[in-house]
């Protein structure tokens, strides 16, 4: 029985860069951010031109990764 020892050199290393893409995939598909508002939204009320109002609202990242806040519009 002759073995094409290159046929056999490339398979395994491809079989082993599948595994690892594999895995690499699922170990950054678990690590997610996730968050967790109370209320996502709140009424004022009627405000008088000039002047302040303010809210706090509360996020809480339940997820296991950061979780990063880049963008927030007032509506």
């Amino acid at each position: 029985m002759k073995v094409n020892f290159r046929s056999t050199v490339f398979k395994t290393s491809l079989i082993s860069m599948l595994l690892c893409l594999l895995a690499a995939s699922a170990m950054a598909a678990q690590a997610a951010p996730k968050a967790l508002t109370p209320t996502e939204s709140y009424q004022f009320g009627t405000v008088l031109e000039g002047n302040d109002v303010i809210h706090d609202f509360v996020i809480q990242n339940t997820g296991d990764a950061a979780l990063d806040i880049k963008d927030v519009r007032t509506g």
